[in-house]
């Protein structure tokens, strides 16, 4: 069986996102905009875009397996937001943390069918949702509501 298909596997490279998130989060709850790309460097990230005038920037980590691109918002320095979308076989999963809520959520993009997100992006969301600062955001709330979407 391919490495990236054990469940050992899948728990590390969900322990490496949720670290990396909390950084973003980190960086977001205490830094300035002009911060921001330094620090993220020195941490280990290469920049991709960056929009001064709307304080959005997006990284990535330059090694091993493409899981996430981090998407950075000062635009709103209430509610300074960091998104993380999923790429490969967790494809169509999204961490999404603003500066001013407690938890990370950890969502399956709604826009996609059930055959569009990647083969491990369900498993990947649930080991997630077991590290006591992520909750299931949207669909949790749904779920306690009684919701089905």
């Amino acid at each position: 069986m391919p490495g990236w298909l054990t469940s050992s596997h899948l728990v590390e490279r969900a322990e490496i996102a949720a670290k990396q998130m909390r950084y973003f989060r980190l960086v977001a709850q205490r830094a300035t905009f002009a911060e921001l790309g330094p620090s993220a460097k020195r941490a280990g990230f290469i920049q991709g875009h960056q929009d001064i005038e709307r304080k959005e920037a997006s990284f990535r980590w330059p090694t091993g397996e493409l899981d996430f691109i981090f998407f950075v918002s000062f635009e709103d320095p209430e509610a300074i937001s960091v998104t993380a979308e999923a790429y490969g076989d967790i494809y169509g999963l999204i961490m999404l943390s603003h500066s001013n809520l407690p938890n990370i959520s950890v969502e399956l993009k709604t826009v996609l069918e059930k055959h569009e997100i990647g083969r491990n992006a369900v498993r990947f969301r649930d080991i997630l949702l077991k590290f006591p600062d992520f909750d299931g955001g949207i669909e949790e709330m749904h779920r306690r509501l009684g919701l089905q979407f």
